[in-house]
This record gives structure tokens, sequence and C-alpha cells, in this order.
């Protein structure tokens, strides 16, 4: 069991388990403690990658899974930065800094809105019902824009509707022409004689063909005004649905910060979070930078040395 744990730490932090093998206590030490702060930093990450990817993204429980995987391989490559580095690099170390306080920052935020979830869905029904108050009356108007239009289009079709029965009434039927033409030939095959007959004959008038058709139109139209009638009775119900569906990660955020500035106790519950997010992100720094240099580190370097010797003298 104490291999497997040194093995898994050594996988972790990219230490070389046969030179650990062979090292001192110290430095078997020192992969436990790292990949104890590592463990840390990466679950908490996990749990953040899984709440956020849920929450905002609205993925399946194997995508929030998957999400929390690349999360937690993420910070163990940020932290193999830190371990694997020998001797003291201050570009290396103040841009760990820099990384570890923006980190802090967005994993103190996404976790307060996870522990102010309540709080934060309250205010955000107030800023919603603010919201459907005041677009509510330029809806309603719109919508009786949009009625007064279909009332408009309606009379229009009864009128022609109208005027077309009236036309009808008067002329239910057509007269349909017809003509036919004989001719007698004689016995040279030449045309001596040609007679046209002419018939006049009534008809249905074809333009009542015309009126199932503007009924058809007249019942669209009017479907149509129902429609929007019921929109404007329901128009306060709409608003707050679309509204509520749009609301994204910056909205919360945005509600987020309205609650942490207007509350004193939420601004100290969030600073101490992010303290100790940062704490946690600067863990192993912290530690690399406590520890000296063990015999691990020391034969890194002496098989560094030797390895350049041997090629000084290739060279040579």
């Amino acid at each position: 069991m104490h291999n497997l744990w040194i093995k898994i730490g050594c996988f972790l932090t990219g230490y070389n388990y046969q030179i650990i093998k062979n090292s001192s206590e110290a430095s078997a030490k020192a992969v436990k403690k790292y990949l104890s702060a590592i463990l840390i930093v990466a679950t908490l990450w996990g749990f953040i990658g899984y709440a956020f990817t849920q929450r905002y993204l609205h993925g399946s429980f194997f995508t929030c899974i998957i999400a929390a995987i690349i999360m937690v391989i993420i910070v163990i490559q940020i932290e193999r930065q830190i371990t694997l580095s020998i001797g003291k690099n201050t570009w290396a170390l103040s841009f760990r800094v820099l990384i570890g306080i923006v980190m802090a920052i967005i994993g103190s935020v996404i976790l307060d809105q996870v522990i102010f979830k309540d709080d934060v869905e309250k205010q955000k029904i107030e800023n919603q019902q603010i919201a459907v108050n005041k677009i509510m009356p330029v809806k309603t108007q719109e919508l009786k824009l949009q009625i007064q239009q279909l009332d408009t289009l309606i009379q229009v079709k009864e009128n022609e509707k109208a005027a077309l029965i009236d036309e009808l009434g008067k002329h239910p039927n057509i007269l349909s022409y017809s003509s036919t033409v004989q001719s007698q030939k004689d016995s040279t095959g030449k045309t001596t004689h040609k007679s046209k007959t002419e018939l006049f004959q009534p008809m249905r008038n074809p333009k009542w063909d015309l009126i199932p058709q503007i009924e058809s139109q007249i019942k669209l139209l009017r479907d149509e005004k129902v429609k929007k009638e019921n929109n404007i009775l329901n128009v306060q119900q709409l608003l707050e649905t679309e509204i509520k569906s749009k609301v994204g990660f910056l909205d919360e955020l945005t509600v987020l910060f309205s609650i942490l500035f207007s509350s004193g106790i939420a601004l100290f519950v969030w600073i101490l979070l992010f303290c100790f997010f940062l704490a946690i992100e600067l863990f192993v720094l912290v530690n690399k930078l406590g520890d000296t240099k063990n015999d691990y580190d020391k034969t890194i370097m002496h098989q560094m040395d030797v390895r350049i010797k041997i090629l000084e003298q290739m060279q040579n």
C-alpha cells in the first residue's frame, strides 16, 4: 500500500518512481505531501467543473463527469509546473501566483453561486418581475396593433366577399358561347357552301368558386386574431417564461455581486471563500518553496551535470 501511494504520487506529480524508490524517506514524504495537496485542489475543482456544467451548460450526468475529469487534469498539469521545477524560477512563481489568484476568484464565485443559490433565485425573481413590468406595456401595445391590422384585413376580405355575393346574386349564371362551321364540297372537292351555327348556353358563374377561398382566408385571419387576443390575456405569463428561459451565467453573476455588495455578511463569506481558494491554489507552491533540496533533486541535478559533461566531451 505504501508503494502504491508513492506510485500514484509519482504519476501525478511527474516524479520518477525508480529514483524515488532508491532515494531517502524524505524524498518519499515530499512526494506524498505534494500528492495530498494536489488531490485537495483537484477534488475541489472537479466539484466546481461538475456544478458549472450541470447548472449553466445543462449537461447530462456523464457530461458533467467528463467536465469534472477535464478540470482535474488541467489542475494536475498546472501543479506539475511547480512540482517538476528545480530551483527557484521567479517568473514561473509569479505566473503561478497570478493563475492562483484568478482561479481563486473564479472558484469562489462559482461556489458562492451554489451556496447562495436560494438568495440568487429570490433576487432573480424580483429582477424578472421588474423587467416584466417594464416590457409588458410595450408588448401589449404591439399585440393590439397587430390585432387592429388583422381587423382591417378581415374587413377587407368581408367586403370583398359581400361584393362578390352581390354580383353573383345579379349574375348567378353566364352565357357560354360556342360556334360550329359546316361546309359542303362538290365532286371536284371544291367548297361550294359554308354554314355557321352559333350557340349561347347558360352556365354557372365561375366566381362562385372564389367564395370558399375567401371564407378560408377570413377563418385563418380570425384564428390569428383569437391567438393574439389570448396572448394579451397571458402576456405577463409569456414574458415571465421568456425572460426565465434566457437567464444565463452572466445574469446570475450580476445578481450574485449585487447581493455581495448589498450585504456585509455575504461579502464576508465570499472573502473567506476567496482566501480559502487562494490558500489551496498556492498550497503546492508554498510547500515547494518551503522545502530544501532533497536527495531526489540532487540526483536529478547530478544526472544532468553528468549528461552535460558527456555531451561536452563528445563535442570536443
